[in-house]
């Protein structure tokens, strides 16, 4: 690898039926599907971790409890934060190899229902080679920064 560079995809979504995040084995099969529609393959495969649930912090903002899952594959990871309770998850896919986004997208909207989303395609680059960057500073930015 002669430069560091990769997809990242990162999904903040509401879904129809917040069923469906509270099913760890659902939620394992997505990625799953994932895996096995881009062309990824597991190092670990998806581990669920329940949250404790917390009602009262519902009218806060503060974690009211859910799950996390989270896998390791060849050339990174994937990871999904659920808030059954609201009806919400977050969700990164980053891969050093570029994958098929609407696909991946379509997938997650498929098997959770998505129904309201802010999406972020970012390609990450190598400061070394990508001309957006000063090397003469400390702390140069790139365009993904500027828009932030």
């Amino acid at each position: 690898m002669k430069s560091i560079s990769g997809r990242h995809l990162i999904i903040d979504a509401y879904v129809e039926d917040a069923a469906v995040l509270d099913d760890p084995n659902k939620l394992c099969n997505l990625f799953d599907d994932l895996v096995e529609a881009l062309d990824m393959e597991y190092l670990q495969r998806p581990t669920a971790i329940r949250v404790p649930y917390s009602p009262a912090a519902l009218a806060t903002d503060a974690d009211d409890g859910g799950w996390s899952v989270v896998c390791q594959i060849t050339t990174s990871h994937i990871a999904l934060h659920c808030w059954p309770q609201r009806g919400a998850f977050m969700m990164d896919i980053f891969s050093c190899h570029d994958f098929d986004v609407p696909r991946a997208k379509g997938i997650a909207w498929d098997r959770l229902g998505v129904t309201q989303a802010n999406v972020q395609n970012i390609l990450r680059t190598d400061p070394r080679t990508d001309p957006r960057t000063d090397p003469r500073t400390e702390a140069s930015t790139s365009a993904n920064d500027a828009a932030a």
